[in-house]
């Protein structure tokens, strides 16, 4: 038992660290909607004719402070491209059943009781914030929850959770990875200082960089600091080549700006979070040369990109192609094709049975990952079904291109004991 300890105790505490500093979806590296639509993308139609299916789909949707509304029309548009080009899902035709949980953990409670009272066989949710609460009445019920990526400790230890994007390999193994193509020695974590945040941060961030051949310090600034500088001005007197830097728009910003102005040569990466178009003028040249870990692949010229621009245009015209839509594409349509593969009966016990027994299935918007859930594919948690994130250049807005695959499972390679 000793040799799982360390990996499920860094994989905890690495988990509290994304919630931390991702909060709830919404990053704005978005890439935008591409001019002519190609519908030929789409295929053939294939209709499903059996037995409607009922699937529920939980999302933040729009609350006070912010409308992640996109996400559910990606969700939909997904099940509509399943119902008339893949034959449904084993023949039948989806349905959502969508609840908004509203950033409120009572109505994300509310909206897990409601799906087990609906009978689905399978809930699917984008990013949500609240997700714990849903686990906690979905997996009493022995109701499999599917994720764009596990968040919490809870997602990544319950039985029964799927996290079909890897969000840590984008997160941590992201910088690392940059650190380990630039044989950079040094580096600097700077994150917002919030104890979970730092906590998992220094754990998986100093593994990742060690693994990449680079000895790593981390920075804490606390929230809403005004000018990070000295903080800032104070690690660099280690030399750093690369800060990887963690939190939100308006931690980021600053930080960015201070970097610039202490060490102009160090490669930054920063987390999608991060990166926002109405901040760039704030930095002096903008986000440009920012590399971005991310969990999906905006780049329009992809298949991927093409695909969700034509079933976009089709079903749900208007709606942008951008973070929000695309955890809400992935996830159901990635389901779709796993329970497709393996044939599984959909009740709630069939749909956990073949998703562990799918093969390997590529992974919407992400051009190339392959995810299969195993159990196998990440030595931190069972319940993430893939290994690589992706990393992207940022321009001086902030759009991103040159989206590159992260696969480098000795990055998180744990230390002997």
């Amino acid at each position: 038992m000793k040799e799982h300890t360390l990996p499920r105790r860094i994989a905890a505490l690495c988990a509290v660290s994304v919630v931390a500093v991702l909060g709830i979806a919404g990053c704005s590296s978005d890439g935008d909607d591409s001019g002519g639509v190609d519908s030929s993308v789409l295929g053939a139609e294939n209709k499903a004719t059996g037995e409607p299916l009922t699937i529920g789909f939980i999302s933040e949707g729009k609350a006070a402070a912010y409308d992640n509304t996109n996400e559910i029309k990606g969700a939909q548009t997904a099940a509509s491209y399943i119902n008339d080009h893949l034959g449904g899902i084993n023949g039948r035709p989806v349905t959502l059943k969508v609840c908004e949980a509203r950033g409120n953990p009572a109505d994300a409670t509310d909206c897990a009781n409601q799906m087990v009272q609906a009978g689905v066989p399978v809930v699917v949710e984008g990013a949500l914030g609240t997700v714990d609460q849903t686990v906690d009445v979905l997996s009493k019920a022995k109701i499999p929850l599917v994720l764009h990526f596990t968040s919490s400790p809870k997602t990544m230890q319950t039985p029964g959770v799927f996290g079909l994007m890897n969000g840590m390999a984008s997160i941590f193994g992201a910088p690392a990875y940059v650190a380990k193509q630039n044989n950079v020695k040094s580096a600097a974590i700077v994150t917002i200082d919030v104890p979970a945040a730092v906590a998992g941060t220094a754990q998986l961030g100093k593994l990742t960089f060690g693994n990449a051949g680079a000895k790593a310090e981390v920075v804490t600034i606390p929230p809403g600091s005004p000018d990070p500088s000295p903080q800032i001005a104070a690690a660099a007197e280690a030399n750093p080549g690369l800060y990887s830097i963690l939190g939100t728009p308006d931690f980021c910003a600053p930080v960015i700006k201070a970097v610039r102005a202490s060490s102009p040569e160090a490669q930054i990466v920063a987390i999608d979070r991060c990166i926002l178009a109405s901040a760039a003028k704030a930095i002096p040249g903008g986000y440009k040369g920012v590399k971005v870990g991310t969990t999906s692949n905006l780049d329009k010229s992809t298949e991927d990109v093409k695909l969700l621009a034509a079933a976009l245009d089709k079903y749900n015209k208007g709606t942008p192609i951008e973070s929000n839509s695309a955890y809400g594409w992935s996830p159901v349509l990635a389901l779709a094709r796993a329970l497709n593969a393996s044939n599984a009966t959909l009740t709630p016990q069939g749909v956990t049975d073949g998703l562990r027994s799918a093969p390997p299935q590529e992974y919407p918007l992400t051009n190339g990952i392959k995810f299969q859930c195993d159990g196998k594919a990440f030595p931190l948690s069972p319940n993430i079904c893939s290994a690589a994130g992706i990393v992207a250049t940022a321009d001086e807005d902030g759009k991103l291109s040159d989206y590159q695959i992260v696969d480098d499972a000795t990055l998180f390679k744990m230390p002997p004991r």
